[in-house]
C-alpha cells in the first residue's frame, strides 16, 4: 500500500490546506534567505539539535554526536591549516578574510543545497503525516524508507552547519592574531587635516586686509 496525501474527510483536508497555507510564508522566507549564499546564512539556517534529534527518532535513527564535538573538529582543522602559515602573503586584513570565506564557500554551497532538499522533503513528510493514520504509515515501507532518507539528509545539514560554525569561530582567532601582528596605520595627524582650513583662513585675512586698506583711503 502506498500512502497518498488526500483524505475523504473534507474537514481534515481543509485543515491540511490551512496548514499548508500557513507554512508557505515561512518556506518562502527561507527560499529568499537561501539566495544569500554566505557563512552568515548558514549560521542562521542551521537546524537546531532538538529538531534533528526528534526527526531522527521518528525515522528509527539517533543523533550520535554533539554539536560541540563537530565544532571542535572543524576548529582543529582550521588551526592545523593555519599553523606555520605565512600570512604576509595577504596585502591586508580584508584580503585575508576574503580568502577565508572562499576556503569555506564549497562547504557553504553544499550545506544550502542539502538544506533546500531536506526542507522540501520534510514538508512532504509532514503533509503525509497529517493526512494518514499511524497504521497506514507503519504499513507502508516506501514511506518509512522516505522518512529515513529525509532524516539522514537533515542530519548531514545539521553536521555541515555546525562544522562551518566551528571553522568560522577558529578563523575569528586567526583574524585577531593577524590584526595584532599587523596593526592598522595610525590616523593622519589633526594638523594635516587642518591645512585646508588654514589656507582658507589666510585667504580671508588677505581679503580683510585689502578691504581695510581701501576703507582707509
Amino acid at each position: 500500500m502506498t500512502i497518498t496525501t488526500s483524505r475523504n474527510d473534507s474537514g481534515e483536508a481543509q485543515n491540511a490546506e490551512q496548514s499548508s497555507e500557513l507554512s508557505t510564508p515561512v518556506r518562502r522566507l527561507g527560499r529568499e534567505k537561501l539566495a544569500e549564499r554566505t557563512i552568515e546564512t548558514v549560521l542562521q539556517l542551521t537546524p537546531d539539535t532538538e529538531t534533528v534529534a526528534v526527526t531522527l527518532r521518528a525515522a528509527g535513527l539517533r543523533l550520535s554526536r554533539k554539536a560541540e564535538a563537530v565544532r571542535r573538529e572543524a576548529a582543529r582543522t582550521v588551526r592545523a591549516e593555519a599553523k606555520g602559515f605565512d600570512f604576509s602573503v595577504f596585502e591586508d586584513f580584508d584580503e585575508l578574510q576574503e580568502q577565508a570565506r572562499l576556503s569555506l564557500q564549497e562547504a557553504v554551497e553544499a550545506f544550502l543545497d542539502l538544506l533546500a532538499q531536506a526542507e522540501d522533503e520534510r514538508f512532504q513528510i509532514e503533509q503525509i503525516t497529517q493526512n494518514t493514520t499511524v497504521e497506514q504509515r507503519l504499513g507502508d515501507p516506501v514511506f518509512r524508507a522516505r522518512r529515513e532518507a529525509m532524516g539522514r539528509v537533515l542530519h548531514q545539514v545539521w553536521h555541515g552547519g555546525h562544522w562551518i560554525a566551528g571553522a568560522w569561530e577558529a578563523f575569528d582567532k586567526v583574524f585577531d592574531a593577524y590584526r595584532k601582528a599587523n596593526p592598522a596605520p595610525p590616523p593622519a595627524l589633526a594638523s594635516n587635516d587642518m591645512a585646508p582650513a588654514r589656507q582658507d583662513l589666510v585667504a580671508r585675512k588677505i581679503v580683510f586686509l585689502d578691504a581695510w586698506k581701501s576703507a582707509d583711503r
